[in-house]
């Protein structure tokens, strides 16, 4: 039965219904602040040309004022967490609100023994370590945004991928050796993608545990399987016969984040909300969903991040 229902899941994610959340149906942001990791391409591209037509305003570096919203762009490198204490300094003094934060950045299949700067295998450094760190740096903009925003409105959302569903077991982490570096064999590219995504959810957890009767919404997603720049290191079997047949424009998954950043559903959840293409309530896998009901895993993650982000806070 498990598999019969993981295989259904599967299906409504890889071939989801029309969106009923669109442009048109997100509210005034006027005013408003809103962070997107990754937007120069892809789905993050998406979701900025959706935001900047609505009026958003993301003030960085380099921004200039359009009739429709601002757009600026910080200098950041998720390879590097040296450089996240200084993008966030920046944009901590040229805002004195937080929206929305979407932490939609990511590798996906680099070659095999890939590492950031500080170590760490690419895709586990870059899809959670370094969004964990810029979150700690934008959370108390974040509180204080929520005290006199409307309720429901402050939302970090940490993007996933239905990827997650291949995470290694139990529980989808590798616990005992996250970033393999002392394994016999090195795992598949894919095998530590699947477990980036999961680490993803494991934050957006525990992050609503602690935040969510602050006023902040914390959630994660899959925004679908899309035909975007993080494939680029896939075959080229894969992105021609496999994209052709299971893959959607960037555009969709926009529709997806859009809908976790502005659905009036998320507001109804009590904590933790995971958000399915293109734009529906829905659950992780079940083994992800045990670990951390269960055995406290997004707690045990939180934990290991913080200590060691600590030494670039």
């Amino acid at each position: 039965m498990d598999k019969v229902r993981w295989f259904f899941s599967m299906f409504s994610e890889m071939f989801p219904p029309s969106a009923t959340f669109t442009e048109k149906d997100v509210p005034d942001v006027a005013g408003k602040v809103f962070l997107v990791t990754g937007g120069s391409s892809g789905v993050g591209l998406e979701l900025c040309r959706i935001l900047y037509h609505r009026g958003g305003r993301n003030p960085s570096q380099r921004s200039q004022r359009f009739s429709e919203g601002v757009i600026g762009v910080l200098k950041l490198d998720l390879n590097d967490l040296t450089t996240i204490k200084p993008a966030a300094q920046e944009l901590l003094a040229k805002v004195n609100r937080l929206d929305i934060a979407w932490y939609n950045a990511g590798v996906m299949t680099p070659p095999v023994g890939s590492k950031t700067a500080q170590g760490y295998e690419l895709q586990w450094g870059t899809n959670v370590v370094a969004h964990f760190l810029l979150n700690r740096f934008l959370s108390p903009l974040q509180l204080k945004t929520a005290q006199s925003a409307p309720k429901g409105s402050v939302r970090t959302i940490w993007v996933s991928s239905s990827a997650h569903h291949f995470g290694p077991g139990p529980y989808g982490i590798n616990f005992d050796d996250i970033n393999y570096e002392h394994a016999d064999k090195k795992p598949r590219p894919f095998t530590t993608y699947s477990q980036s995504k999961v680490g993803d959810i494991l934050c957006a957890y525990e992050y609503a545990n602690l935040v969510s009767d602050k006023g902040i919404l914390s959630l994660s997603l899959n925004p679908g399987n899309l035909k975007s720049n993080i494939t680029r290191n896939s075959g080229f079997i894969a992105r021609q016969v496999i994209g052709r047949m299971f893959l959607y424009p960037p555009r969709q998954g926009g529709l997806t984040e859009l809908y976790s950043g502005f659905a009036p559903e998320p507001a109804e959840n009590k904590g933790f909300t995971y958000v399915i293409p293109w734009g529906r309530i829905g659950t992780p896998n079940k083994d992800v969903k045990i670990g951390l009901e269960q055995y406290d895993t997004g707690k045990k993650l939180w934990a290991i991040l913080e200590k060691e982000t600590d030494k670039y806070m």
